[in-house]
């Protein structure tokens, strides 16, 4: 074989790399790479084959990649191998094929513009290159019309909007979760957040998204005994499993779960303690939704454990937005003192404040202490919402079940009468009134008052 030049090498290497680890860059090789950029025609075959494979969800190997691409590619296939010793350097080759690609589109554009006939066909040429310079530094461009107009287009789509809901009305009212977003779940051992997580994450994969629950403290079987324990799956209480004392009812539940659970696209995934590694299974995956148990347990180089928690935490809101998915991390928070009540704030996220800057959304749970609270009630306070309402919610957690669910006491019941009460009787005396709002009322009142209206839990 001739000696290969760097865009040639890298075609190559990508390909073999594929071949070599599929598991671990599988789903970065066909994120990054496209068709075009292989200039080799017999390399480019090769990778739309190996794509078709993947696509279908079978494994890429040398045996089916040539049933697919050919015998005639056989030879193409081999060389890829051979030529790639090791799949460590794959995000240098992918980098390599990236630009070479483009420095080769935009050395085309420019011998066109360098022969061409009219200003019309140097200028179309010109604007070709421009945009590859745009590709290579990543930049989105759009003028206030185009914005206005996409805008226009979207609210035109009779699609509804594709949020993701977690099971809770309320809870589900007041987020608008899209992908790209990133979002925090904070709570001191042993309040539940663990349950709580994996009771979302059954009930988001249970309507179709792929979900991921990456467990990074959680040992094996504690988990199985958690995710089998909830109402949604089989209901088998934890003491149960725990003593291996299963009823003949139990045993049928759970081999009922089992045959559901074919159509849940639920994966738990363990030992993956690094960002590099949670992408890449991700991407392997295909994952809608990643929940992290916790985030402060990946493994992140650093001096200092706030750099360390910082690198997280940048780290993920980046891979939420570049995968375009919705990550969920659980994070622990820094106790009070003892001796003294403090409310939880955003600001008590462990390790570093990094965590509050770049999650869109921070849910912060705490036990309930309220006079007719139940022993295991929780108040899940949504601390931090870029684009919709703050509520509390107060649940109640069956911890035989692992399950949460939605609670109203009392002093709810009195509080919420009173409040629609005195809304009532704000609008019968501005409706009295030629002033829209009562002298004897503030604005300032009034919009309280609708903020905790909107908190009724009923």
């Amino acid at each position: 074989m001739a000696v290969l030049n760097a865009w040639e090498q890298a075609q190559y290497s990508v390909i073999g790399s594929l071949l070599r680890e599929p598991d671990e860059w599988a789903g970065e090789i066909f994120q990054s790479a496209t068709p075009a950029m292989f200039g080799n025609k017999a390399l480019r075959h090769v990778f739309e084959a190996a794509r078709e494979i993947w696509s279908a969800g079978t494994p890429v190997d040398p045996v089916t990649l040539g049933a697919k691409a050919g015998k005639e590619y056989s030879q193409t296939i081999v060389d890829c191998v051979n030529l790639t010793p090791t799949a460590v350097n794959c995000g240098a080759y992918l980098k390599i094929l990236q630009e070479q690609a483009r420095l080769s589109a935009m050395q085309v554009e420019a011998l066109s513009i360098s022969t061409a006939e009219t200003v019309e066909d140097a200028t179309e040429s010109y604007e070709k290159i421009g945009k590859l310079l745009a590709a290579t530094e990543d930049i989105e461009d759009y003028s206030l019309t185009e914005m206005i107009g996409m805008y226009l287009d979207r609210m035109n789509d009779p699609t509804p909007p594709d949020y993701l809901h977690f099971g809770m009305d309320r809870l589900d009212s007041a987020l608008a979760v899209t992908p790209g977003m990133f979002l925090i779940i904070g709570a001191d051992s042993s309040t539940g957040k663990t349950a709580l997580a994996l009771q979302f994450a059954v009930h988001i994969a249970k309507a179709g998204k792929r979900v991921g629950f990456f467990s990074l403290e959680t040992p094996q079987e504690p988990l199985q005994n958690r995710i089998l324990s909830q109402h949604q799956l089989a209901g088998i209480p934890v003491p149960s499993s725990q003593q291996k004392k299963l009823t003949d009812e139990d045993y049928a539940r759970a081999a009922q779960a089992g045959i559901l659970s074919q159509d849940i696209p639920l994966r738990v995934i363990r030992k993956a303690n690094t960002l590099e590694k949670i992408r890449a299974r991700t991407l392997q995956r295909r994952f809608d939704v990643v929940f992290i148990d916790y985030v402060q347990l990946i493994d992140v180089q650093g001096k200092e454990r706030f750099d360390v928690v910082t690198r997280i935490s940048m780290g993920l809101h980046r891979m939420a937005q570049e995968l375009g998915i919705v990550i969920v991390g659980l994070s622990q928070v820094t106790p009070p003192e003892k001796g003294k009540k403090v409310k939880l704030t955003v600001d008590d996220l462990r390790e570093s404040r990094q965590l509050k800057q770049d999650a869109d959304i921070v849910l912060l749970m705490t036990k309930a202490t309220g006079k007719d609270d139940p022993p295991e009630a929780r108040i899940l306070e949504v601390a931090k919402n870029k684009d919709g309402r703050r509520p509390k919610l107060r649940l109640n957690f069956d911890p035989t079940h692992m399950t949460f669910t939605p609670l109203i006491t009392m002093d709810d019941i009195r509080s919420d009468g009173r409040l629609v009460r005195q809304h009532q009787e704000m609008q019968r005396k501005a409706q009295e009134k030629t002033d829209p709002v009562p002298a004897d009322v503030k604005p300032s009142e009034m919009a309280e008052l609708s903020e905790e209206l909107e908190d009724i839990p009923f």
